[in-house]
């Protein structure tokens, strides 16, 4: 089966979240300093701190994680169950990237790749076992 279907790409937006949280630290610091008042310029800097920790670490998770369940969504809607992935693959330099997956087809385990074609089409392609 070759077949191509659209996988939406991540959207960072809601990184904005940590980003106001450490601006709002900034400025709860800031006018800790003003009023030489020293709990509340740790609190602002304690906020700071920890909204940029959430920052990265959503940085770090919510792409592969939103990439992942995408892809999921795109085989179950062209029929695949129970779809895995192992990692990403370069084909060769300034070739398009494939990812593996594992799912089953009509009660039969298959295995193929996803190629990316541009934007947001992929193919699906499946690999047929020698064995």
């Amino acid at each position: 089966m070759n077949e191509i279907v659209t996988i939406e790409p991540w959207n960072p937006w809601p990184l904005a979240i940590p980003i106001v949280i450490a601006v709002a630290g900034i400025v709860v610091s800031s006018l800790g300093t003003r009023r030489r008042s020293k709990p509340v310029r740790e609190l602002g800097s304690g906020v700071f701190l920890i909204a940029i920790v959430a920052f990265a670490a959503m940085f770090g998770v919510m792409p592969g994680s939103w990439d992942q369940g995408e892809r999921a969504k795109a085989l179950i809607a062209v029929g695949y169950a129970s779809p895995t992935f192992s990692g990403e693959q370069v084909v060769g330099p300034g070739e398009p990237a494939a990812v593996a997956f594992q799912a089953e087809r009509d009660g039969e385990r298959v295995r193929g790749v996803l190629r990316h074609q541009g934007d947001s089409q992929w193919e699906i392609a499946e690999i047929e076992d020698d064995t």
